[in-house]
């Protein structure tokens, strides 16, 4: 081979290693990419299904409150959970269980054909952080009137902590403060 056939053979074999060097870095970028990618879109999907299974817990708590089932209410929430509102304020299972046996010693019991109240929840706020999240939303219970007709009796918001525990999420905090009427209106 001649000296200048060597030379360009060289020159073309270095223009090939670069471009071969460039193409295995870009596809190298792709990947790591891709991994990210990847990785993104399953945090997303158990973001969305986290806060799917908190939106679930929240309307369970609002059915198991209204249809006086206390016992799966008060498992609704961690070994260390606490609840704080207008009958009073409790912690653990247990503890809410005895809470709400006692505010509700005297109502009559559940009748899914003579309803006489229910609470109504919406507006739900979630925010998930690993196993650990917030939420916000509002409550107005409901009743009927002397004369049969449906009237809204109070109103307030809920602002709750939760805890995932034993792979279910649970709530940790729950405070449900009146908002209507006003608890400074109401003495």
């Amino acid at each position: 081979m001649t000296r200048t056939r060597t030379k360009k053979w060289l020159i073309y074999a270095a223009a090939m290693g670069i471009m071969v060097a460039a193409t295995m870095t870009a596809l190298g970028l792709r990947a790591q990419s891709a991994v990210a990618a990847q990785s993104s879109l399953e945090a997303r999907l158990q973001r969305l299904e986290d806060e799917q299974a908190i939106r679930n817990l929240l309307v369970e708590y609002g059915n198991d409150l209204d249809t006086q089932d206390l016992e799966g209410y008060s498992k609704l929430f961690a070994k260390d959970g606490t609840w704080t509102g207008g009958i009073g304020s409790a912690k653990g299972p247990d503890g809410i269980f005895a809470m709400l046996q006692k505010a509700l010693a005297k109502a009559p019991p559940y009748d899914p054909a003579k309803v006489r109240s229910f609470h109504l929840l919406t507006n739900f706020h979630i925010q998930v952080d690993g196993d650990k999240a917030t939420a916000r939303s509002k409550w107005t219970f409901f009743g009927r009137s002397d004369d049969n007709k449906l009237v809204p009796r109070l109103a307030g918001h809920y602002d709750d902590t939760f805890v995932r525990e034993d792979g279910k999420w649970k709530f940790k905090s729950r405070v449900a403060p009146h908002d209507i009427p006003n608890p400074d209106e109401a003495k």
